[in-house]
Order: structure tokens, then C-alpha cells, then sequence
């Protein structure tokens, strides 16, 4: 029988607040990866952390420098302090490589939310495109990369750019791919990793705007029903810059597994500031028995899509 508890973590506005230097976030983080590798029991278990958990890092620490805050000739819309030169290689330099010393220490996996991705112009060695990119670490490696596909409009304000597939990995035993933030509501990126076979999507999410639970509803819970996944959504709550995000973080699974029909294994209801849940793979697999959405379909459809490398 393949279980595996997952641990899912929600930013408040209150906790948002307490993070005034990196090192008051990366003790957050550890205290809720130890939480977490407990729960699961040493050596089994998943963690996710909220989109935009690496771009605070960022925030915080070029609010550090001052350097960066009054020579900053191309602001980013929205996050004042941010360009493309403050972004380069502080990600990887920093945030990632305190999160793999992190994951060091632990068996459980961590996907440590989302972060600004800069990728180099190999001629000049200076960053070119501003990916918004997720990713999963365990024993301090980096298995798996994922960016976001789609963007809505403020992010095209930011000057992103678009990944260009979706990735999957077989993690001990699970099939676990991600879902970041905006793509939740394109459902060619789901219905693909579906197709592909994962266990569980991570879905690192924060929305803008006012807060409307039937808009959260119709990304990531909608996108379980129909495709039959685990799915592990964290939510962002608080300032980023310029821009208010809101979220909340929900444990996902197919209706025919869950107490009263409903699809929620455990929701935060903004109460809490993490949920537990165990994933029974065995259970999921005798749900789809019943109930396969994903036999009627035609995969060829999807295989040729321009945004998986097909041509129409």
C-alpha cells in the first residue's frame, strides 16, 4: 500500500509582517520542514510552501543592500527595488542553496514555493528573461524545474516570459509535478501531466485582487475532479511590493475519496497556518477504477499542442 503524508503551508498577512530580514523567513521555513518530516513520520513525507515565498526572499534581501534600491535603472511594475540585475544570480546564490542546506538535514521533500528565474544570455553572461519557476528539492538536489506557462496580465507587466512545457519526475515511488500559480486555470496544463500519468500536483499559488474563494475553486479544485490527482495547494496572503496576494491552502483529492463528496481532504479556512494530510495512492487508483474521466479523451489532441511542442 503507497501512502505518503504531505504538509501544506499558508502565509498570513500577520505572518507576512514578521519577515524584515531573509533570516526571519528561512527560520520560518525550517521550523515548518522539521514540523513536517515529524508528522511524516521520518522519511516520507512532501512539504509546500506558497508562490512568491523565493521573490519575498528577494525583496528582503535587496532591501538589504542599499546599492540596489538607488541604482535600479529599470523598476519592475509593482515591485519597486526589482530589475533584472537585482534578480540575477541572487536566487540561486541565496534562497535555493539555503533551502537545499536545509533539505540536507531532512528526508522530506521540499517544493519552497516560487521565485523569480533569470536566465542567461550565454553571450553576455547577463540576464535576458525573467521566468516565474517553482521547483521540488530533496537531499540537496534539485529534481525537478517547473515555470509557469501562462501569465496573466500584471505578470506581463512585470515583463516575464512563458515556459515552454510541463515536467514530471518519479519521486520515490510518486509521479509529482507542478502546477504554479496562474496556470491553475488553464486546464491543458493539468489535463497534460494527467496524460503523463502523476500522482501529485504541487500548486504553489497566490492571486491577486480581491479575494473570491469560487475563483480559487474553479483553478485547482476543479482541475482534480476532472483529471482524478493529489493535489497540494499553498497559499500566498500578504504585500509582495507593490501588489496584495491572497490564497488559501487546500489538500485536494478526487471526490469519491473524501468525507462528504466534497474534494477537500484539509483546508486551512484561514485558520491555521498549515494542514496534514495522508495521500493513499492505492485508494485514488480504486476511485479512478470507477469513475476514469481521462478514457474518453483523445491524448493525440493534446500531444499536439503548440505549448507542448506540437504544431497546432
Amino acid at each position: 500500500m503507497k501512502k505518503i503524508k504531505v504538509l501544506s503551508v499558508e502565509w498570513s498577512n500577520k505572518e507576512i509582517d514578521t519577515f524584515i530580514q531573509t533570516e526571519s523567513l528561512m527560520e520560518r521555513i525550517e521550523y515548518y520542514v522539521e514540523k513536517a518530516e515529524k508528522a511524516a513520520g521520518y522519511g516520507a513525507g512532501i512539504i509546500v510552501f506558497p508562490a512568491f515565498t523565493g521573490c519575498l526572499y528577494q525583496l528582503l534581501e535587496t532591501g538589504t543592500i542599499d546599492n540596489y534600491r538607488h541604482t535600479c535603472s529599470s523598476n519592475m511594475p509593482g515591485i519597486p527595488g526589482c530589475n533584472t540585475s537585482t534578480l540575477n544570480n541572487k536566487f540561486e546564490e541565496y534562497f535555493l542553496n539555503q533551502i537545499m542546506n536545509i533539505s540536507h538535514k531532512y528526508e522530506i521533500l521540499i517544493c519552497p514555493g516560487s521565485y523569480w528565474s533569470i536566465e542567461k544570455n550565454p553571450e553576455t553572461e547577463e540576464g535576458n528573461k525573467i521566468y516565474h519557476e517553482s521547483c521540488i528539492i530533496a537531499n540537496g538536489n534539485i529534481v525537478l524545474r517547473q515555470r509557469q506557462l501562462y501569465l496573466a496580465r500584471w505578470e506581463r507587466q512585470l515583463g516575464l516570459s512563458r515556459g515552454l512545457d510541463v515536467e514530471l519526475r518519479e519521486v520515490r515511488e510518486w509521479k509529482i509535478g507542478i502546477v504554479l500559480s496562474t496556470d491553475v486555470f488553464y486546464p491543458q496544463v493539468s489535463r497534460k501531466l494527467a496524460l503523463m500519468g502523476v500522482d501529485i500536483v504541487l500548486s504553489p499559488v497566490g492571486f491577486i485582487g480581491e479575494r473570491n474563494m469560487a475563483l480559487q475553486i474553479s483553478g485547482m479544485w476543479q482541475e482534480t475532479q476532472q483529471n482524478l490527482f493529489f493535489a497540494v495547494e499553498s497559499g500566498y496572503n500578504g504585500r509582495l511590493g507593490e501588489v496584495d496576494l491572497w490564497g488559501e491552502s487546500i489538500i485536494h483529492a478526487p471526490l469519491e475519496m473524501t468525507r462528504g463528496d466534497d474534494g477537500f481532504l484539509a483546508r486551512t479556512n484561514r485558520e491555521k497556518s498549515f494542514i496534514i494530510s495522508e495521500l493513499d495512492n492505492d485508494m485514488r487508483k480504486a476511485a479512478i477504477s470507477r469513475f476514469n474521466v481521462l478514457t474518453g479523451l483523445n491524448p493525440a489532441l493534446y500531444n499536439n499542442m503548440g505549448l507542448f511542442g506540437g504544431e497546432s
